[in-house]
């Protein structure tokens, strides 16, 4: 969220760099309460705890997933580090995509057999949300303001 925050992607009273420390103190506050607060109910669900690591799992793979995706689709626009896989490069990228795919998929299915509300995943209804969420705040105003 440090990045995030050095770069405005965030409204502004959480990102503004405190001078003692150099930096954002109110959004590592805001990270950590919404840990905590995200968290909270694992302790008395396993469905719950099912959902939650479900959600970081997916999300931690997607963060890796978009970069990789995007080399694929525009070549062009991606610059090589030091390190570079030389002619294995498309065909890793390419199994590294469809990886961040199927374990998107597996991550959504539920984990108990039968499916009832108690044991149900709400991955994708969370994911859904967050996409939402996300996706309409860059269309309503975030387009605006962060480039």
């Amino acid at each position: 969220m440090f990045a995030f925050a050095r770069d405005g992607g965030i409204p502004h009273c959480l990102h503004i760099i405190d001078s003692r420390f150099k930096c954002p103190i109110r959004t590592i506050i805001f990270g950590a309460t919404c840990s905590f607060l995200l968290a909270f109910p694992v302790l008395g669900s396993q469905t719950a705890f099912a959902g939650t690591t479900s959600i970081a799992t997916i999300g931690l793979y997607i963060s890796y997933g978009i970069p990789i995706a995007l080399t694929l689709v525009y070549p062009r626009n991606f610059r090589r580090g030091p390190f570079a896989l030389g002619a294995l490069s498309k065909p890793v990228a390419v199994i590294a995509v469809l990886w961040v795919s199927f374990i998107t998929v597996v991550f959504c299915l539920p984990t108990t057999n039968p499916v009832t509300l108690n044991t149900f995943n709400y991955t994708p209804v969370a994911l859904g949300i967050t996409a939402i969420f996300a996706f309409g705040s860059w269309a309503l105003w975030a387009r605006k303001w962060f480039t």
